[in-house]
């Protein structure tokens, strides 16, 4: 299996054109949250914030509005009860991310329904946590045109792909990826967390126990999003989000003895800044 190199990142991360404008850096959608899991919407939408993204909403349960605009004045904030602006929202976004903090309820499993079926081939549809469990448990297709970008940890795997951890090879990983949806992108997140796309798996090196904490995979769906945002929706892209999240972790665990989501997103920019000056390879 092909490791990730950290010339990906300087390949990826290019320099900004001084005549450029917050819509050339992508409309972001993140819809997430829940009266009990407000956390989790915060940490994805601040990631996709510091990753540069251009314009970032937050679909999310009114009561965590405060804290969502406290936390992050960057970002707007619309209410997912909401379904004309909601609806509004998913049409006029590049990149929507689902799942963080929503829960399972008949709600949350609406909204996973509205995105799949209100998305078109020119953006892309991120589907982590809650929205992952959602689709295995309901048995929702995966049949919108859109980009799709799946984020499990092995547990959600294991419900979506019907693969118990001990059976999750690289042929079988393949194998339930093409019967779910033959063009999606599987970020499987594990140690050296796995990338699979098409006929193509690669991982990552990088990454400590340290990470093991909640938010850090909120964390790597907002980056996830503000990297295809600025970039485009490629399988380096996505190796990239993936690599400079676990690269940033590394550094941190040097000194701590855990890693924090919201430390991974302090650094994100510095880091970018850092590997934008790095001339790219062909």
């Amino acid at each position: 299996m092909e490791n990730i190199s950290k010339s990906i990142l300087s390949n990826v991360i290019l320099p900004r054109k001084p005549n450029s404008y917050k819509g050339n850096y992508g409309r972001i959608l993140i819809i997430a949250g829940s009266s009990n899991f407000g956390g989790a919407a915060i940490l994805a939408t601040s990631a996709a914030v510091h990753s540069g993204a251009g314009l970032v909403t937050v679909a999310s349960t009114p009561e965590k509005f405060t804290a969502i605009n406290t936390r992050i004045p960057e970002a707007m904030t619309i209410d997912y009860h909401n379904k004309q602006l909601l609806l509004e929202a998913i049409i006029s976004s590049s990149v929507i991310a689902i799942g963080p903090g929503l829960g399972t309820t008949s709600v949350a499993k609406g909204l996973v329904k509205t995105v799949l079926n209100n998305t078109a081939t020119n953006q892309t549809v991120i589907l982590d946590a809650s929205a992952l469990t959602i689709i295995a448990s309901e048995k929702i297709p995966l049949q919108t045109t859109a980009n799709i970008v799946m984020t499990p940890h092995q547990g959600e795997w294991q419900r979506l792909a019907n693969l118990p951890i001990l059976e999750q090879t690289v042929s079988n990983n393949f194998e339930a990826l093409e019967h779910l949806n033959h063009d999606a992108v599987l970020v499987l997140k594990k140690h050296h967390s796995e990338i699979y796309y098409h006929d193509q798996v690669s991982q990552i090196e990088a990454g400590n126990p340290g990470m093991a904490t909640g938010g850090m995979g909120d964390t790597l769906t907002g980056i996830i999003a503000g990297f295809i945002g600025q970039f485009g929706f490629s399988l380096d892209t996505i190796s990239a989000a993936l690599l400079i999240h676990s690269i940033i972790a590394d550094q941190l665990n040097e000194k701590h003895y855990v890693v924090l989501p919201s430390a991974i997103i302090r650094k994100l920019p510095k880091y970018m800044a850092r590997y934008s000056q790095i001339e790219s390879e062909d």
